[in-house]
């Protein structure tokens, strides 16, 4: 085992299908050696802060074991960066209370574990591509005539999540649904609140971290949220019936998660006129004497900026004007225009949300749904699929894929 002394991480010539890394371990006597970034001692090596009596990673080697102690299946990298990530009552783990070490530990897990499948990928190609897709033939397709330009390729099969087949597959999917039951009705973006009382309580009993400290208590609370959600949109019909749904969650560089959802729902539930989808969405700021808890929401969550005029260095703001088109204009009712999209109603009330040193009308509230901001208090934007060209922008923002840091 190489004895901690000095670590680095030096990129190497990108890999077809991963980028490699050379990790260099000096002895303390001795030369440097080159150790795998899947070395069981390679965590430990990396973070000496948390790992603080050089404690073993995953390896190979592990295994499950049942109740009477005999093997019963290989412990793979998933499963045992699960179990350490895992809090437990009544006992402390320095590792999760790590702050932002903790989450540079979780990607650089997460590295690991990805690079761990596509080595898998990588040297059983034979299983997921037949010969024809191997070598001189494929190369001339393409237009590689020189022999300089043709390298060796990997495919990547179309499970493994975040690859090209993989949402080029959901995608499909997504048009076939669209094929059965035409246009979605609503497209729908659940965002996590870190004021659930969930996380509140969590955080309560350690002062000192902050929610953006536990990467992993909000994505357990907000997957629990989400199925929720779901079957609060499918039980309660706060749209009417529901014929189909399709979701992606993604996970920014920044920001909390969010989930962005297509609605089909029945014929029976079909919006025919502008006037109807007041009964579903809303853009108006409520008033506060008749519906207090809706305004606090609203006032809360549910608004843009302040930009413009009022903000002109707010990060929306692209070319001297806001890139979400706000603060959107008075409308005394909601209307469709000229190519279907629609123009949500927009009253000048008079009432307000004060933001800073400014006033905050209805022209900079997000469109939402009442009875689904009163159950989850959430930042739940709501919107009407009603333009035709929107569909293909919705179906390529849900199948976009995984973000990307160059």
């Amino acid at each position: 085992m190489p004895s901690p002394g000095c670590i680095g991480a030096i990129v190497t010539d990108a890999d077809p299908l991963c980028r490699r890394f050379d990790i260099v371990v000096r002895h303390r006597e001795g030369g440097p050696q080159r150790i795998n970034k899947l070395h069981p001692l390679y965590m430990s090596l990396q973070y000496p802060l948390l790992f603080l009596y050089g404690e073993q990673g995953w390896s190979p080697e592990l295994s499950l074991r049942v109740n009477n102690g005999t093997r019963d299946r290989k412990l793979t990298m998933n499963m045992y960066y699960s179990y350490l990530l895992h809090d437990r009552r009544n006992l402390y783990t320095l590792l999760l209370r790590g702050g932002r070490l903790l989450q540079q530990f979780i990607v650089d897990a997460y590295v690991c574990i990805e690079e761990s499948r596509l080595d898998y990928i990588r040297f059983n190609q034979s299983v997921f591509r037949n010969d024809f897709l191997q070598g001189v033939c494929d190369a001339v397709q393409r237009g590689d005539t020189e022999g300089k330009e043709i390298g060796k390729h990997a495919v990547l099969p179309s499970y493994f999540v975040g690859g090209p087949r993989y949402m080029y597959k959901h995608y499909q999917d997504a048009l076939a649904i669209c094929r059965v039951h035409g246009k979605p009705q609503y497209f729908i973006t659940f965002t996590c609140n870190v004021k659930w009382p969930e996380i509140e309580r969590y955080m309560s009993r350690f002062p000192s971290l902050k929610s953006q400290d536990c990467p992993d208590i909000i994505a357990r609370v907000f997957h629990i949220k989400l199925r929720l959600f779901l079957k609060f949109i499918k039980n309660q019909k706060p749209f009417g019936d529901i014929a189909a749904d399709v979701y992606t969650v993604e996970f920014q560089n920044r920001g909390l998660p969010h989930c962005h959802i297509l609605l089909w729902v029945t014929p029976s539930c079909i919006i025919k006129d502008a006037s109807e989808i007041d009964n579903f969405i809303s853009a108006e700021i409520p008033d506060p004497s008749i519906d207090p808890h809706l305004y606090s929401i609203v006032t809360e969550l549910m608004i843009h900026g302040p930009c413009g005029l009022l903000n002109p260095n707010s990060p929306c703001m692209a070319s001297g004007s806001c890139s979400k088109s706000f603060p959107k204009h008075y409308e005394p009712e909601t209307l469709f225009d000229d190519n279907g999209r629609v123009n949500c109603r927009r009253r000048s009330n008079g009432f307000f949300v004060r933001k800073g040193n400014v006033n905050i009308d209805s022209r900079y509230v997000v469109p939402y749904n009442r009875t689904l901001s009163l159950h989850f208090m959430a930042h739940i934007n709501v919107e009407y699929c009603g333009w035709s060209m929107l569909i293909k922008y919705l179906f390529k923002d849900i199948s976009k894929g995984v973000d990307r840091i160059h």
